[in-house]
C-alpha cells in the first residue's frame, strides 16, 4: 500500500475540520443576513420564509458549536482519549439531528420560497412534495434517537439493513 494512504496517530483533524465548518457558517450568514438587511432597507418586511431561513441557520451554527466541543474531546484524532468516550453518543445524537433539522428547515424555507408561484398545479406539487420530504427528514431525525430503543422485540435495534437505505434516501432526496 502506498504510503501517501496511511494514517498518522500523531495527526490531528480537528482544528482542520473546525475551520472548515465555521468558515461555512460564517458564509452562510453572510448571505442570510444580508437578505435580511435588505429586506428591512427595502420596508418589505421578513416573510414566514425567512424566519425558517434563520431557524436552518440557527440549527447549523449549534450544530458547529456541539462540533467544536466534540473537537475538544479528541474528534479527529486517531486515538480518543478513553475517558472522553462516553461523552460522544448522547452528543452524536445531537449533531445528527441538528444537522437533519438544519437541512430540514432550509428546505422547508425554499419550499415556502417557491409557493409565491401563481400557478396553482406548482404549488400542489410543491405542498406534496413538502409534506414528503419533511416526513422522511423527520423519520431519520427520530431514528437517531430510537433505533436502538426496543421497537423490535428480538434484538432491541432497527436493523442496519433497514436503518442505512432509510437514511441514504432521506439524506438524498
Amino acid at each position: 500500500m502506498d504510503s501517501k494512504f496511511k494514517l498518522d496517530s500523531r495527526v490531528d483533524y480537528g482544528p482542520q475540520l473546525n475551520l472548515t465548518v465555521w468558515m461555512l457558517v460564517s458564509v452562510s450568514a453572510i448571505f442570510l443576513f444580508t437578505r435580511l438587511y435588505l429586506k428591512n432597507c427595502q420596508n418589505r418586511g421578513l416573510w414566514w420564509d425567512d424566519y425558517a431561513l434563520l431557524v436552518s441557520w440557527l440549527c447549523l451554527t449549534a450544530d458547529s458549536g456541539l462540533t467544536s466541543y466534540l473537537i475538544g474531546l479528541g474528534y479527529g484524532k486517531k486515538v480518543i482519549a478513553p475517558e472522553n468516550i462516553s461523552k460522544f453518543p448522547l452528543a452524536i445524537n445531537f449533531l445528527s439531528t441538528l444537522l437533519i433539522s438544519a437541512n430540514m428547515w432550509g428546505k422547508i424555507s425554499f419550499a415556502m420560497t417557491l409557493m409565491r408561484i401563481p400557478v396553482k398545479w406548482m404549488r400542489i406539487t410543491l405542498v406534496v412534495v413538502g409534506f414528503l420530504m419533511v416526513g422522511l427528514l423527520a423519520g431519520s431525525g427520530v431514528m437517531v434517537w430510537v433505533e436502538c430503543w426496543g421497537f423490535r422485540p428480538r434484538s432491541g435495534c432497527v436493523p442496519t439493513v433497514i436503518a442505512k437505505p432509510y437514511n441514504l434516501l432521506a439524506c438524498g432526496k
